[in-house]
């Protein structure tokens, strides 16, 4: 069993467990809790923890295991229009209309990378962080892709994407294995390869791309503004369209198998994806106008739960907290390659705190039902400017 996470334009933050085998074949709520008190704009689930960021310029940190609020981090000073973790769970990347990128520690959730001017001073309104959790893309007002090494701790190239006609891009994801990455902007979806380093695919729907979710190196699915969502694949021209919602398609998630779309009118659907087709398994409204969507997999917190007890759990992750890697062995040049990104299991990545200035050359250049308990004590709130 999964956990659907949503994000409301409400400021809700929503969780909605997954029973296929239910047989009225409804998403069932599991908590609900208004931490924001403004729009939910973005979240992200790594391990124990759910970030979500939104329009009042916070981001809260719940932790899912206690299912209490962990920590609120007051770091920036505007929207916080992108958050992600890295995939080894070690940091959070932030993004905000103030135009800066913050990366943090998770744990003791100190911040130890500012890149105040990300965009030179615009907003930077999305981010990806590449599988290898070495480097990380972003996209913002300043109508460039920029690239940040996350071993180093320093930007490393940007390129000029109005000089290639691509104009307020709004999306960035990367692909499962990490070589390629889609970019959603206007009536279009751009996929790129690192590895050839420009545009390998153009693809003009005819409806507005809302966002794009991968399902393997080759495969994704493309949310569209008219509610529809497509299949395709990189390397054929084919596409098939399935009719998903009545209105926008706004978040789309993909694991396991299973296809997880919501709309703006607050309907969520989870689907079964096979080579050639979707399957409805089951649905739900949640009442609220969503905005993101994230999965948490109650499996892995269970699995954890089951082998080491709660307070090996937390001593664990106190020690996981601590665990530093030799820098000199987890470096990368700033022309990367495929193969050095890919990352071992279990790999550890540091971000150095070498003092980098931050410029950058260009290249072509209804209110639901069931709550959190608050924590009343201990509240940890970070502030650094």
């Amino acid at each position: 069993m999964d956990e659907l996470i949503v994000g409301t334009y409400e400021g809700f933050l929503l969780g909605y467990a997954v029973h296929p085998e239910n047989e009225d074949k409804k998403l069932k709520q599991t908590f609900a809790t208004h931490s924001h008190t403004a729009s939910v704009r973005c979240v992200s689930v790594a391990g124990r923890f759910l970030a979500s960021g939104g329009t009042d310029d916070k981001v809260v940190v719940i932790d899912l295991k206690t299912r209490k609020e962990h920590t609120v981090l007051m770091n920036h000073d505007g929207t916080i229009n992108a958050v992600a973790f890295t995939h080894g769970a070690t940091h959070l990347v932030s993004g905000s209309d103030d135009g800066s990128i913050i990366v943090t520690r998770t744990g003791n959730w100190q911040i130890e990378k500012i890149w105040k001017k990300a965009h030179g001073g615009q907003p930077v309104t999305a981010i990806a962080v590449h599988p290898s959790d070495k480097l990380a893309l972003s996209i913002g007002g300043d109508k460039t892709l920029r690239t940040w090494n996350l071993i180093k701790g320093r930007p490393a190239f940007a390129i000029n994407l109005s000089s290639k006609g691509i104009v307020n891009p709004t999306e960035i994801k990367f692909s499962p294995g990490g070589d390629r990455f889609s970019l959603v902007y206007q009536q279009s979806v751009d996929v790129w390869t690192i590895s050839k380093a420009g545009v390998e695919k153009h693809i003009t729907c005819n409806s507005k791309p809302t966002t794009v979710q991968w399902v393997t190196d080759e495969r994704l699915f493309v949310g569209l503004e008219n509610g529809n969502i497509i299949s395709l694949t990189v390397s054929d021209n084919k596409a098939v369209t399935y009719q998903a919602h009545k209105q926008r398609v706004k978040s789309l998630h993909y694991e396991n198998n299973m296809l997880y779309t919501a709309a703006s009118s607050g309907e969520l659907k989870v689907w079964f994806v096979s080579e050639s087709k979707l399957t409805e398994i089951c649905s739900s409204n949640a009442g609220c106008r969503i905005t993101c969507v994230a999965l948490n997999a109650l499996s892995h917190l269970i699995k954890k739960e089951e082998d080491s007890g709660d307070e090996e759990e937390d001593k664990k992750q106190d020690v996981d907290d601590e665990v530093k890697s030799d820098p000199e062995s987890d470096t990368v040049e700033e022309t990367v390659s495929i193969k050095e990104l890919k990352r071992k299991p279990g790999a550890f990545v540091r971000i150095s705190y070498d003092n980098e200035t931050d410029n950058v050359k260009s290249e072509d250049a209804s209110p639901p039902k069931k709550k959190f308990k608050k924590r009343k004590r201990n509240k940890k709130v970070n502030k650094s400017k």
